[in-house]
């Protein structure tokens, strides 16, 4: 059973999946994870103690939180734990949490898909339809709306299954193509064919 970070990962860079699940390498501490943990506590410490903490929609505000919400599926193959779940009259509304801004006043997406495979999860564990959700960027306290129709679930559940095969087959996919992201990543030191130059140790 994967993980519903796994989706976000895998679009960041597939080969994260192969270290994670194939070779179990360990992975070094993140402050960057720390701080994005103690800014999830922050947020939901705020949004149990009073209403409009994040949302400034009246029905929202008087909707049913749930806070942690953890959900499998052995339908999907897939597991996670939810920062925030709202629930009204007429339906369930995932909400991820994430430290950072928005990409431009919209979502990242890596951070599109993972709110969807959440969605996916929510639908199986509860017996409804979503048909939206939200992303909270704390640094910039703005909310981003996600709508789910076929074709983005479609594409979610691909991804899952790609995740899935490359945990079984214990090949070494292809790793992205943003060389970007890999000066921080984690994993560099392992990563075949890193796509980074090397450092010049010339004297």
């Amino acid at each position: 059973m994967i993980t519903v970070s796994d989706v976000k990962q895998y679009l960041y860079c597939p080969k994260i999946i192969y270290f994670n699940h194939v070779l179990h390498i360990p992975k070094p501490p993140d402050q960057k994870l720390q701080t994005g943990i103690e800014m999830h506590d922050s947020i939901t410490a705020k949004e149990k103690r009073r209403k409009g903490a994040i949302f400034y929609d009246p029905e929202l505000d008087q909707a049913e939180k749930m806070f942690r919400v953890e959900m499998e599926s052995s339908t999907l193959g897939l597991r996670g734990v939810l920062d925030y779940l709202v629930r009204t009259n007429r339906e369930f509304i995932p909400v991820d949490y994430k430290f950072g801004q928005s990409h431009k006043g919209s979502i990242h997406l890596n951070h599109k898909y993972q709110l969807a495979a959440y969605a996916l999860l929510v639908e199986e564990s509860f017996k409804t339809i979503v048909r939206r959700g939200f992303i909270h960027y704390s640094r910039d306290q703005k909310n981003v709306q996600i709508d789910f129709g076929d074709e983005i679930r479609r594409r979610t559940l691909k991804m899952i299954e790609k995740i899935a095969q490359i945990i079984e087959d214990e090949i070494e996919p292809a790793g992205t193509r943003n060389s970007a992201r890999c000066i921080d990543c984690e994993y560099r030191k392992y990563c075949v064919g890193n796509i980074l130059p090397k450092p010049n140790t010339e004297k």
